[in-house]
């Protein structure tokens, strides 16, 4: 975890690519789908000297204290796990917003605050953080993070991250619309991912959401995340075994995403809204 928060740059992560299910199963899951859209942010942070896992610790406390916003939802951070991640020793600061409006409004607050910019100074040695640098995204979590299991009680978790691009004639309609099929499936073949507390989500550039092609960034990216690295071994099994021929033909006709990397990523929760009291243990992973 010595690399903890590198920059924390914006452009999400994206997993398990391929959904699917008959339309008698699509039926049946519907209720349980979660489509509801919900506003991300990424901030890029920079490591700096007296980066320390002690440190880390007071620095999210003390942070934790300063927050006055109700409509922030959660706080997540995310470390490379893996030296061949696309953009190397970046890690992510994630911020989920009851509305883009709410955030922008909260960050004003927050700019304004004496405490705030205290608080900044005061840990610039320990993580860097360029809040001009923050990357908006709607982001849709179709599962919740506790169906198949709760996470550490140390707020860890380990994720996996895919770049992916919309065909050609496809946008994000499509990518919206295959993602109930994707949660039907995974409801199908709930056996294999009982104890992973396996969840994801899709992450979608606002820039691009009509399918028009940019030279640079992410048409979308797609999440996923377990309790360990071990279940999330466990997850790719079942896809590959149960999942992945019915599903890969489906989404290669609206998206195609790049299988030469694989984002991994050690993470942590730093604030849930729903129980305030929580800390994160970054010593545990």
């Amino acid at each position: 975890m010595e690399n903890v928060m590198k920059k924390l740059l914006l452009i999400s992560f994206v997993s398990f690519l391929f959904v699917g299910c008959s339309t008698e199963q699509a039926s049946n899951q519907s209720e349980a789908f979660n489509g509801e859209s919900i506003f991300v942010e990424f901030m890029p942070c920079q490591a700096g000297p007296d980066y320390s896992v002690e440190n880390m610790q007071e620095m999210i406390g003390e942070w934790r204290s300063l927050l006055t916003a109700n409509e922030l939802r959660g706080a997540w951070g995310y470390v490379p796990a893996s030296e061949s991640n696309a953009f190397g020793n970046t890690g992510w600061w994630e911020l989920n917003w009851s509305s883009q409006d709410a955030a922008n409004a909260a960050w004003s607050q927050w700019g304004s605050n004496e405490e705030a910019l205290a608080w900044t100074e005061k840990y610039e040695s320990v993580l860097s953080c360029d809040e001009e640098g923050r990357n908006a995204l709607d982001a849709i979590f179709p599962i919740e993070s506790n169906h198949f299991g709760t996470l550490p009680e140390s707020g860890y978790f380990y994720s996996e991250f895919y770049h992916c691009f919309y065909n050609e004639g496809s946008s994000k309609d499509d990518a919206v619309a295959f993602l109930p099929k994707y949660t039907a499936e995974v409801y199908a073949n709930s056996d294999g991912f009982e104890g992973t507390s396996f969840h994801f989500g899709n992450y979608f550039a606002q820039l691009n959401e009509d399918g028009s092609h940019t030279e640079e960034g992410i048409d979308f990216l797609w999440a996923s995340f377990t309790n360990s690295e071990a279940s999330m071994i466990q997850t790719t099994e079942v896809f590959e075994s149960s999942m992945r021929s019915i599903l890969f033909p489906q989404f290669s006709e609206f998206a195609t995403c790049r299988d030469d990397v694989v984002d991994v990523y050690h993470g942590w929760t730093f604030y849930n809204s729903e129980q305030k009291d929580f800390m994160p243990d970054f010593s545990s992973y």
